[in-house]
């Protein structure tokens, strides 16, 4: 997980979750692009706008948190403890405070959101790399 901040805010963008919806690039391209090293360029928004953008990730490969609350956990969304959305052609969604099991019973990941794979094409399973487009 790479980490970029400001004296706001703390971004985290975990790539192995990223299904390339482009929602982040859509709402602030001054802020996210992916031609640019790095990529998230801090500097270019408010951090309420970040953030706005961030809250439009449907697949929580994006997220942050305000730098005086790093290190407990919160729950921004005010949504129910899991919520798990059918998207048409492509992902499950999951919001909200779970925990990603595998197979063996080793936790994948502590928190949610996740974009799960449910066309078998994915390199990155359970997670989903957006290869149901094709």
């Amino acid at each position: 997980m790479k980490e970029y901040t400001n004296d706001e805010i703390t971004v985290f963008w975990d790539q192995k979750k990223c299904i390339h919806s482009a929602e982040c690039l859509k709402s602030q391209p001054g802020v996210f692009d992916v031609h640019k090293s790095p990529w998230i360029n801090m500097d270019a928004a408010t951090s309420e706008e970040i953030m706005a953008a961030i809250d439009r990730c449907p697949s929580g490969a994006l997220s942050y948190r305000r730098n005086e609350e790093l290190g407990r956990p919160i729950d921004q969304s005010g949504r129910p403890p899991a919520e798990i959305k059918v998207m048409k052609d492509g992902p499950l969604l999951i919001r909200g405070r779970c925990a990603l099991i595998g197979e063996e019973g080793k936790t994948i990941s502590e928190k949610g959101p996740f974009a799960l794979c449910r066309c078998g094409r994915s390199d990155k399973k359970p997670f989903c790399d957006g290869s149901h487009r094709s």
